[in-house]
């Protein structure tokens, strides 16, 4: 049991919470001051994704999802919508997905779409460092591990986000294809939450910031992949040869500039 008192179902099954428990001040400190710090950035790119959101989708440009935060506790997680107004189905997506708005598509993938969860971190519902945000749904199938994970605060980024940041569901089967990898999620989870620091979480924030090379470099190489397989594509062959040649002096210039992440 994740606590004494109920505070809703799942298919049956009851969430519980912890009382008591709470972040810590000094970890609201640090993360309201880096929040802050980053505003001038956040704040302005916020504004451009919301108005490429409405002008896309009209809508709401915010989605809410429910996730369990800390000691089991329902929040709001507010996420830009990536979806056209009114969509329905079921909640895990896969890339192709016939939901997507176009640009929800590109936001989905490059994660631009959870920046407003800013918001649930100066509230106190999330940190920008912390456990993957769970399903109810999920979290309910799991209590033994999420008994321990929900000890800390869900956040933005966190070293489950980060390893499995480029997975892609499974086309015929998300959920059956979820649930095969959820188990090593929650085990990556409980590392961190067994072992986490203030210099821990620094150096995830540092390795995050490598998110955005990830993203070109996979992009490249599976380009490079389909034109090997397609014949006389040398032409192409050489673009993909190019991006991911690019790529990698830009990831190089990026850590020569910043320091080494690990």
């Amino acid at each position: 049991m994740l606590g004494e008192k109920a505070i809703g179902e799942t298919r049956g099954r009851r969430v519980r919470i912890r009382p008591g428990l709470k972040v810590p001040s000094a970890q609201r400190v640090v993360d309201v001051l880096f929040v802050l710090l980053l505003s001038p950035i956040l704040v302005p790119l916020s504004l451009i994704v919301a108005a490429v959101v409405f002008v896309d989708s009209p809508g709401s440009v915010f989605y809410r999802a429910t996730r369990v935060g800390l000691g089991g506790r329902h929040f709001q997680m507010l996420k830009f919508r990536t979806m056209k107004t009114g969509s329905r189905g079921p909640g895990l997506t896969v890339p192709d997905d016939a939901r997507f708005t176009p640009v929800g598509r590109f936001l989905a993938r490059c994660r631009l779409d959870e920046l407003p969860q800013v918001w649930n971190v100066l509230k106190g519902e999330m940190r920008v460092v912390g456990p993957r945000p769970e399903d109810p749904e999920f979290v309910a199938e799991h209590k033994k591990e999420y008994r321990e994970i929900l000890t800390v605060p869900p956040g933005i980024t966190g070293t489950t986000q980060l390893v499995h940041f480029l997975d892609e569901l499974d086309h015929h089967d998300p959920t059956g294809y979820y649930q095969d990898i959820l188990p090593n999620k929650m085990a990556v989870d409980l590392r961190y939450v067994r072992n986490h620091s203030l210099m821990g979480d620094f150096m995830i924030l540092a390795r995050t910031t490598l998110v955005p090379f990830r993203l070109v470099i996979s992009d490249a190489k599976g380009l490079l992949d389909a034109q090997l397989a397609v014949p006389n594509g040398s032409s192409r062959l050489a673009v993909g040869g190019i991006s991911i040649l690019l790529s990698l002096v830009l990831l190089i210039a990026f850590i020569g500039g910043t320091g080494p992440v690990s």
